[in-house]
């Protein structure tokens, strides 16, 4: 797995990225940390390249050494800061930095929601937009409500997590067949993308199905025998439920073709 890329800025002095690892680390080691905080201080810390300032080659080994976190969580950091600083500009874009945090109070960014909603920021975003238009209609002249705020922020993660993570099809920009209607054709290929929207919605939910009695960190080989049992009483197979136990990790429908 190589390095992922998330807009580092200048390289802090020593000093300075001292500073920035110390509010990292006592963000991270308080259970207590909101989202917000333990984010802003992951941005503060990753944007000041503090890993090069402190002599480590990537922001992982940095953050095994001074943070005492696994390579993995500190990539997870970084995939939750994006997924919080997205949430936190839709938020302030429409309905005012006052309410660009109340979504916080909320339990909005599980490690599991991260992972569902990592890549899928732009899709969040508009979905938050939708949601506080709604809220501002209903408000009227009134100010808007803080936990209507919060409220419509975790409805719209939760329902882009039960969406099924495929591409959206341009139907305008279809190709039809000669001798076939244009619309008719067009009216197919949608018909086509549900049917594969609620066939990956089951894989997902089989996924999901999986992770309750095999988590994400076991290994799939120490996985096997209790998707085997499962598979047996539900009709499936330990091959499947594998299969599905990865594309609910990582939402990408590769891991289902062929299974």
């Amino acid at each position: 797995m190589g390095e992922r890329q998330h807009d580092p800025g200048p390289v802090a002095d020593a000093a300075e990225a001292r500073r920035l690892t110390d509010e990292l680390r006592a963000a991270v080691a308080d259970p207590r940390t909101s989202a917000l905080v333990l984010t802003r201080a992951v941005r503060a810390a990753h944007r000041g390249r503090v890993w090069t300032a402190l002599g480590f080659p990537t922001w992982g080994a940095y953050a095994m050494a001074e943070l005492g976190l696994s390579r993995p969580t500190a990539y997870r950091l970084l995939d939750l800061a994006a997924v919080a600083e997205a949430i936190e500009e839709a938020v302030e874009r429409e309905a005012g930095p006052p309410l660009s945090h109340v979504w916080d109070s909320w339990p909005v960014l599980s490690v599991q929601a991260v992972v569902d909603l990592r890549g899928r920021l732009a899709e969040l975003t508009d979905l938050i937009a939708e949601r506080l238009a709604r809220v501002r209609v209903e408000a009227g002249d009134a100010p808007l409500d803080a936990a209507l705020v919060g409220a419509a922020v975790a409805d719209a993660v939760t329902e882009l997590r039960e969406r099924p993570d495929v591409p959206p099809i341009d139907l305008q920009g279809v190709r039809t067949p000669e001798g076939h209607d244009v619309e008719a054709w067009r009216a197919l290929v949608a018909r086509g993308l549900g049917a594969q929207q609620r066939m990956l919605g089951g894989f997902r939910e089989l996924g999901l199905l999986a992770l309750r009695v095999a988590p994400g960190y076991v290994p799939d080989r120490d996985a096997e025998g209790v998707l085997h049992l499962l598979g047996k009483e539900i009709g499936s197979t330990c091959e499947e439920l594998l299969a599905c136990r990865r594309y609910a990790l990582t939402g990408d429908a590769r891991a289902v073709e062929g299974r």
